[in-house]
């Protein structure tokens, strides 16, 4: 009798504490997730509102929240759920959480994540990846060494995850630590944890082990081929990048658009502009000219090997709907000083709808700059401040650059007064303009304040202060 009374309590108390965490989900629901929970009721599938719990149909519904981007309705799913007293199982439980996870709902993701019975591998590998795709790295850290800790498998796809996250931090030189139980769990010839090995190295510099990491893989993939390649060529080792291509077209894979990118920064450091243009070529068959990535990388080609002409024609046919391309030929006419084309291209670029980000703005305020056009200097003014670039730094010294280079040192002062964040081109841009304009009691105002404040002169601030001293002492003898 004693045992039964007990088990009854026992039964109670679950009750109770099953009847409490519900209360607790469903007071952190909002009330339009309420008014959501009324309307799924409303249009819930038959196989969910019958009265026995179909888990499946219910997953079923929850991977459509993530096809929809629907917030709302995964939580009234969960609230559904949990009424029901919260039958889905552990397959249930992680489906549901990774939808918490791709919908960026973090703080429920994290609820629930502590509040399962029972974990496995995949619950961790979707909270980790969350925290990462948010930027909260120390939180994927923490939860991989808890993961370690409570002895859950150590597959393939948790090494990837994890070794995106090291890189990602900054920390890539811990990856040797992950290659090491990598090697001791026999998952080292794995692509997927070849490929993230392989960057991780990369972004160390540590080319050779890439490189046996590399040759150590069973089944190299196109993406295993191309992080080699790029790992190549990110690190300088242009002549091997080229040759590691050829290698591929032999094997017969067919290269992508990052494949194309990093063959052409590889052509372009070695000065190779005849291969260049064979894998133009290439480029050209498949249609990966008309990308984004693969089309700058064309563009940038072109403009270092001196022939603008052929960028501009390029430069036509790819779509502009994107402001990288025309941010990217505007600058490069403003530095060939070709001011004209710069502001053309700027025109046109306005008129095609596109809005212009801080490097377009820079870009054309130093084509204005050489022209000395102080009218359209203005105009190109007024629309920084209109979508909100007057504060940044780079815009706001191209902008004094402007006025000092046509005489307005009054509307340039105005700015320099205005930036909060100075760095040195802000306090060269003003000592040169008034050395340029021959006031040198404001000139050396400037520099000894800006030596006050402990930056550094530029070389262009030096020499123009230097040359001014050597006139002012000229003059004075």
């Amino acid at each position: 009798m004693k045992r039964l009374f007990s088990f009854c309590r026992t039964l109670s108390c679950l009750n109770f504490a099953t009847h409490c965490k519900i209360k607790t989900w469903i007071r952190g629901f909002s009330a339009q997730a309420a008014l959501s929970t009324q309307q799924w009721d409303n249009h819930m599938e038959p196989s969910i509102k019958s009265s026995e719990f179909n888990a499946r149909a219910y997953c079923s519904s929850l991977q459509i929240c993530i096809l929809n981007d629907d917030p709302k309705t995964a939580m009234a799913i969960h609230c559904q759920v949990l009424k029901k007293g919260n039958c889905l199982d552990l397959f249930g439980t992680n489906v549901l959480l990774n939808v918490y996870v791709k919908l960026n709902l973090l703080v429920n993701a994290r609820q629930l994540f502590d509040e399962m019975p029972q974990r496995d591998t995949v619950s961790f590998v979707s909270l980790i990846q969350g925290y990462s795709q948010s930027f909260q790295f120390f939180q994927s850290v923490g939860l991989f060494s808890r993961l370690h800790r409570e002895g859950h498998e150590l597959n393939p796809f948790v090494f990837t995850t994890i070794l995106k996250v090291l890189v990602s931090m900054e920390w890539a030189e811990l990856c040797s630590c992950i290659h090491a139980s990598v090697y001791k769990l026999g998952h080292e010839s794995n692509s997927f944890v070849g490929t993230a090995l392989i960057d991780a190295y990369s972004v160390c510099g540590y080319v050779d082990f890439a490189r046996e990491v590399f040759d150590g893989i069973v089944c190299e993939d196109m993406v295993t081929w191309t992080g080699m390649l790029t790992c190549y060529a990110e690190n300088d080792c242009f002549e091997e990048a080229l040759d590691l291509f050829n290698e591929m077209r032999i094997v017969g894979l067919k290269p992508n658009n990052f494949t194309f990118v990093s063959v052409l920064k590889a052509c372009l450091g070695l000065e190779a502009f005849g291969v260049a243009k064979s894998v133009h070529g290439c480029a050209l068959k498949t249609r990966y000219e008309m990308g984004l990535y693969v089309g700058t990388a064309l563009l940038d080609l072109y403009v270092e090997s001196g022939d603008l002409g052929s960028a501009r024609r390029l430069f036509e046919e790819m779509p502009k709907k994107d402001v990288i391309p025309w941010s990217f030929m505007i600058a490069r006419y403003a530095q060939s000083d070709q001011s004209m084309n710069a502001v053309e291209l700027f025109h046109r670029m306005r008129r095609s709808f596109v809005l212009p980000n801080q490097f377009t703005f820079t870009s054309v305020l130093q084509a204005c700059a050489t022209m000395e056009g102080v009218d359209l200097g203005k105009q190109i003014h007024c629309l920084v401040v209109k979508v909100g670039l007057n504060f940044n730094v780079f815009v706001s010294n191209a902008l004094m650059d402007v006025y000092a280079k046509c005489g307005r040192m009054e509307n340039s002062m105005e700015l320099f007064k205005e930036t909060s964040n100075r760095n040195d081109v802000c306090w060269n841009t003003m000592i040169v303009g008034y050395v340029q304009l021959g006031v040198g009691d404001k000139a050396l105002s400037l520099f000894l304040e800006m030596l006050e404040n402990q930056v550094l002169a530029t070389e262009v601030g030096l020499q123009a202060f230097r040359v001014f001293l050597l006139c002012a002492l000229f003059y004075c003898r």
